[in-house]
């Protein structure tokens, strides 16, 4: 009797530990922009939001150039990145990115690559960002 109510306890612990660490390490994370940029056919892109937004930042992999992308850089006192997203569409690799402002101020965020084969970083694409700031003296 001891043996079936231990080994059910522990399938039950196991069931309840998994729902629980798939709830929890979802990609999505519940977390939804409050606008998309898609970058495609843009190499340098102005966006202006409100430090409750979420940016979200959409962009292909450069592989077809010769190019690897190797990450973003930007001011980690005015955004941080919450959300990194790789994945495939139409047999397209894309990356997403979203950034949550924390602080008024203007940054770029520079997307870089390089050469698969080896060699210097490049700017792939660059996207000034301006939050909270009317970007004017009135």
């Amino acid at each position: 009797m001891f043996g079936k109510f231990g080994l059910n306890m522990c399938l039950a612990i196991i069931v309840l530990f998994a729902l629980g660490c798939g709830a929890s390490f979802s990609n999505e994370g519940g977390i939804e922009p409050t606008e998309t940029l898609d970058l495609d056919n843009e190499f340098e892109v102005s966006v202006k939001i409100e430090k409750e937004d979420v940016l979200g930042v959409d962009l292909r992999e450069p592989f077809k150039s010769g190019y690897k992308l190797i990450g973003a850089s930007f001011d980690p006192e005015i955004l941080s990145m919450v959300h990194f997203l790789q994945y495939v569409d139409d047999g397209e690799q894309r990356v997403q990115y979203m950034f949550q402002p924390h602080a008024d101020g203007t940054t770029d965020i520079l997307f870089k690559m390089e050469p698969i084969s080896g060699g210097d970083v490049e700017v792939y694409k660059r996207v000034t960002v301006n939050v909270g700031n009317k970007g004017s003296l009135f």
